[in-house]
């Protein structure tokens, strides 16, 4: 393709895949300050490795508080603000330990020496003690039948549980014998995993004397979207309190322990994003804020016990609001300077309720840390990729058009560099994963976006969020289930209509792609229409029967597939590979070779069927990735193979 920008103006791959991310900002008790996490977008050598950061809330210039070629991330301050705790795996990569900092400065002190290492910590309300999760160890009969390579594995009961441990931390921490390790006690019982499937999976109670944990039978992924939450007291006493079926999110006290608050599901299927609350004792879930046009990504509460102060996405857009479960209204929490932007999936808040932290991104950013006033206005902190200024972008633009059915369909558009409103430009169609995600507003230049990419070689790309995506009501994101790329497919190509009848595609070279359900509909695509010259399919499904046999998350896609024992009928009707026969589009699959959501062989029998059919493909395998792709020459690969993949198909037929 030909560009209306000079190659000095495009965003070079190998500065997108190294640019500088935020993550985990947390605000210091009282608000003076955030500490934050930095790491690289790729992995450059043989670990990731990623530091801990300090920066006052009035901007003045972050300063870099852990160092060296390690893992330093989760920094948690105590309750009084004296000290940073944080996880790092300094002593033994892959294991992680707690190490605590003082907020005057100093060398980090390790407070916890577990043999598998700690997953996740939290301090005790009173700065006591810290609780933190451990996977349990090997038998010395397993070690041994390991050492003597007798090990064979056996599904499902060779995964270790992961147990909630506490640590008492001495008075005067930084005091104690050099080398010397506060005791570590067990609290969970054994036979059960602690763990949520979104976050850590527990919560200390306001009083310190016990927990909420999500808790059940295993670490498996399908067990864990089943879990119950219980209280664990200190001694080790669990009591039920309700079933949380679904991908949801820990429940949290309130401050005066009398209410739990969690992100979970409605009705069950098919994904989380509904805030709910029940008594502390146990109790039926309610709705906090029935009919919200829009899905909640986090939240917290606020001092008054009352209200909750949650991260939300409605319409393409992130923000902020202040809810009271009681009157089940909300309002806006605080002003931000540029509303089109995401981040407000994840925040800290200071103790009296009155300043949060966040990492904030916006069309030409890679996200920075903010700060904000709770009824006021928000304040950027840093500038972690100013480079990002260098370089020339499309305009990104909310669009919205009808379904053949009259539903209105919402999505984003970014138009090509040097738009010109009397001409028509070759269109990708990037389609997301999930399904339960949306296209939000941010910087689209990393090895999963390729938008900005695009944008800058001519291209306009359309990102559409069809129904099954969040940021809309209940009913719109569960719109799919049974239906899967059967109702929302004529959502996506009937936005492609649109944007040819606005002048804006050219109908003779379009081309389509996406990512893990992106990857999915992307197959449908191929399978039902020739419209387009070319397709990129990464982590896609092809036999939904034989993905729902293999993925290590079979019971969330049974909600949209259904259950395969009792119907195999509707998960055949969906599966792409029962059409190949209609094949006819020129399809790059692109797999992690590790994947287990979406596992390889259905990227190799996409290639089979196409291939048979005398359909140009290629399939392309990445070696020790999962299913993303973090290693930084892996990045690269893909990006480059993305762009000439489309670039050669909109040039002229290629032979196979």
């Amino acid at each position: 393709m030909t560009s209306e920008t000079t190659d000095t103006r495009r965003l070079p791959f190998e500065r997108a895949v190294s640019a500088t991310l935020a993550d985990d900002a947390q605000i210091a008790p009282d608000g003076h300050c955030v500490a934050y996490v930095t790491a690289e977008a790729s992995v450059a050598g043989e670990r990731r490795t990623s530091a801990i950061w300090l920066v006052d809330a009035d901007g003045a210039s972050p300063r870099r508080i852990t160092s060296g070629a390690v893992a330093d991330r989760s920094p948690r301050w105590a309750p009084d603000g004296r000290y940073l705790a944080f996880l790092s795996d300094r002593k033994q990569q892959g294991a992680a330990q707690i190490y605590l900092l003082p907020r005057a400065g100093g060398e980090a002190l390790q407070i916890t020496d577990q043999p598998t290492g700690v997953t996740a910590f939290e301090w005790s309300p009173d700065g006591g003690s810290v609780a933190f999760l451990s996977r349990e160890l090997q038998s010395d009969e397993e070690r041994q039948r390991t050492a003597e390579r007798d090990d064979p594995i056996v599904v499902d009961e060779s995964e270790k549980r992961t147990a909630l441990w506490v640590a008492d931390i001495p008075e005067d921490v930084m005091a104690r014998e050099p080398g010397s390790i506060p005791k570590a006690r067990r609290v969970s019982p054994e036979g059960i995993h602690i763990g949520g499937y979104i976050d850590s999976g527990f919560a200390w109670a306001p009083d310190g004397s016990g927990f909420v944990v999500m808790a059940g039978a295993s670490p498996l992924t399908n067990d864990r979207i089943r879990s119950t939450a219980y209280r664990l007291d200190l001694d080790g006493t669990l009591t039920s309190l309700s079933k949380l079926e679904g991908v949801t999110s820990s429940p949290r006290y309130s401050p005066d322990g009398a209410t739990l608050a969690y992100i979970g599901v409605e009705d069950m299927i098919p994904a989380r994003f509904v805030l709910l609350t029940m008594p502390a004792e146990g109790g039926e879930p309610q709705i906090a804020l029935p009919g919200f046009d829009g899905s909640f990504l986090s939240f917290a509460w606020l001092p008054d016990s009352r209200r909750i102060l949650a991260g939300v996405e409605t319409h393409q857009r992130h923000a902020f609001i202040d809810v009271d479960p009681e009157t089940h209204t909300s309002e806006p929490a605080f002003e931000l300077a540029e509303p089109r932007s995401a981040g407000a999936d994840s925040f800290s808040l200071s103790v009296d309720g009155t300043r949060c932290a966040f990492v904030w991104a916006d069309a030409g950013s890679y996200g920075d840390v903010y700060v904000a006033d709770v009824s006021g206005g928000a304040q950027r902190l840093t500038d972690l990729n100013p480079w990002v200024h260098d370089y020339d972008y499309g305009e990104l633009r909310e669009i919205a058009w009808d379904s053949p059915d009259g539903v209105e369909i919402e999505g984003l558009l970014i138009l090509p560099v040097g738009y010109d409103a009397g001409k028509r430009y070759p269109l990708l169609t990037h389609i997301h994963g999930g399904p339960a995600a949306a296209w939000t507003h941010h910087l689209y230049a990393n090895w999963h976006d390729w938008g900005q990419f695009l944008a800058q070689r001519g291209y306009a790309v359309f990102m559409p969020n069809p129904r099954g995506s969040t940021g809309r009501d209940s009913d719109f994101l569960r719109a799919i289930t049974l239906t899967y790329g059967e109702a929302d497919l004529p959502d996506v190509l009937s936005g492609v209509d649109y944007l040819i009848d606005q002048g804006i595609a050219d109908p003779e070279r379009l081309v389509v792609g996406g990512w893990s359900g992106g990857g999915y509909l992307t197959n449908r695509v191929i399978t039902e229409t020739d419209r387009f010259k070319a397709a990129v399919s990464g982590a896609g499904m092809s036999n939904v029967v034989s993905y729902l046999g293999t993925s290590d998350i079979r019971d969330v896609f049974s909600r949209y597939f259904g259950n395969i024992e009792e119907d195999p009928a509707t998960a055949w009707r969906l599966s792409p590979i029962r059409r190949i026969d209609r094949a006819v589009t020129p399809t790059l699959i692109l797999f992690g070779e590790n994947d287990p959501r979406v596992p390889p062989p259905q990227g190799r029998e996409l290639y089979a069927g196409l291939s048979k059919r005398g359909v140009e493909s290629q399939l392309v395998l990445y070696p020790r990735e999962g299913h993303g792709i973090g290693e930084r020459q892996h990045q690269l690969d893909l990006l480059r193979r993305v762009i000439a993949w489309f670039d050669r198909h909109l040039e002229g037929p290629t032979p196979a």
